[in-house]
């Protein structure tokens, strides 16, 4: 007898969705109209303008903003049928096999974003240290704990990331991987991979949904934070590309991250491509 696909109950997908939520609301009701300021010192930058992120690392911000979301969309209506009918439809996404179609082709587009990511962020622009955790972002995060449940008046200015960011970075690393690797079984249309057992395939399912799920949670807190008026200048910074040195001192420390001057940037650019013209 064929056994019917496991899937998660919706109710819990649900449950773990709302825990986000709220959680989310409880650090909006704390910070929303009273953000802490730094009490650790720092130096202004020489710099007005600094650079906060290239136009390759904008690029591939919005681009993978479009595709998480096409995933998002297709994938929850592929979990509950009949979910955002009316905003797929109009953009020629009907039925079982347009979704499957649309969520595996987002899911390849997503995966070679994420390489020219890595190897832009590596091998050229050099601030892949940027996201690895350190001893001072464990010892900042205690701070800014206790600060939040009003045990300290004490507050650390940030590093280009702080610790929350990237965890951010490492958990939707996880968890794109996983859905990956679930995902590419169950997709499987030229029969390359050999049928699993029914309990290796009830795990696969059960991790497919659940880190599904996870990643929604971790998209609509990415969205969450960025809205926040306190986070405006990076927001802006993605936008652009730089940030003044007045909002970069309200948050910022040059011990934690020194960020280059914007305008020699552009000039850096703007010579580079002159030359390559002339030759």
């Amino acid at each position: 007898m064929v056994q019917a696909p496991v899937r998660v109950e919706s109710a819990l997908m649900g449950a773990l969705l709302l825990v986000f939520v709220v959680g989310y609301g409880m650090h909006w009701l704390r910070r929303a109209f009273r953000q802490p300021t730094p009490t650790e010192r720092s130096e202004r930058p020489s710099t007005h303008l600094l650079l906060m992120f290239d136009a390759v690392q904008r690029l591939f911000h919005w681009s993978n903003f479009v595709a998480l979301g096409i995933m998002t969309l297709t994938g929850m209506a592929l979990f509950i049928p009949g979910l955002f009918k009316p905003l797929l439809e109009p953009i020629g996404i009907n039925g079982l096999t347009d979704k499957i179609y649309w969520h595996v082709a987002f899911a390849w587009i997503l995966l070679a974003l994420i390489a020219v990511h890595v190897i832009w962020d590596t091998l050229v622009a050099r601030g892949w240290w940027n996201i690895w955790p350190t001893h001072r972002d464990f010892s900042d995060a205690r701070t800014r704990a206790r600060n939040f449940l009003g045990l300290t008046h004490a507050y650390p200015r940030s590093p280009k990331y702080d610790i929350f960011m990237k965890t951010f970075h490492w958990v939707l690393t996880v968890s794109l991987m996983i859905l990956g690797m679930t995902g590419l079984y169950f997709w499987n249309p030229y029969g390359v991979f050999p049928g699993l057992s029914y309990q290796t395939e009830f795990l696969f399912r059960i991790a497919h949904d659940l880190f599904a799920f996870l990643l929604v949670g971790l998209i609509i807190g990415h969205v969450y934070f960025a809205l926040l008026p306190v986070n405006w200048p990076v927001l802006k910074g993605m936008l652009v590309g730089f940030i003044t040195s007045d909002d970069y001192l309200k948050h910022f420390g040059v011990t934690k991250w020194k960020p280059k001057a914007y305008a020699a940037t552009q000039a850096r650019v703007v010579s580079s491509t002159k030359i390559k013209s002339k030759s």
